[in-house]
């Protein structure tokens, strides 16, 4: 894994030759590393949001959300090209800015912070008793009969 902290700037460095981060491994890689004996003696590099819960729909939870710390930023090594950090929202950092830029022309980092969690409905929402009774209906059901080919 091409993560590496530097303590002394406040950076979260993403080396050679990673050009793609999932959210999840960098949060984890942060967590491990504010446990370590020499991250002990700094502040907090992140607040340990991590997954949030739906409270209107239990059991659903939002991506990793990490919120970094001021001054913390992240920054991928000069001359990476195009990178990405993925499966996350970032936010936070010095001056609210969570990426640092190389410092080299021509190399590009994208943000994808996703809309949290995923929601797949399906079927009509009706138990077998209401299904049973709505097809009951003489001119209701024989248009959905019909609809659907019966």
């Amino acid at each position: 894994m091409g993560l590496s902290i530097d303590y002394f700037n406040s950076i979260i460095n993403v080396t050679s030759p990673e050009t793609d981060i999932d959210g999840q491994t960098l949060s984890d890689f942060i967590e491990d590393q504010m446990a370590t004996p020499v991250g002990l003696l700094y502040d907090d590099v992140q607040l340990p949001e991590g997954k949030i819960e739906d409270p209107s729909n239990p059991g659903v939870y939002s991506q990793i959300i990490i919120i970094l710390n001021s001054p913390w930023q992240v920054q991928f090594y000069g001359g990476s090209g195009y990178t990405r950090i993925y499966g996350a929202k970032l936010v936070g950092g010095l001056a609210d800015e969570p990426m640092k830029a190389t410092g080299t022309a021509g190399d590009i980092t994208v943000l994808e912070s996703p809309v949290d969690g995923v929601t797949v409905a399906t079927g009509s929402g009706l138990d077998q008793e209401e299904h049973d009774k709505l097809l009951a209906i003489p001119l209701l059901g024989q248009q959905i009969a019909t609809i659907k080919g019966l």
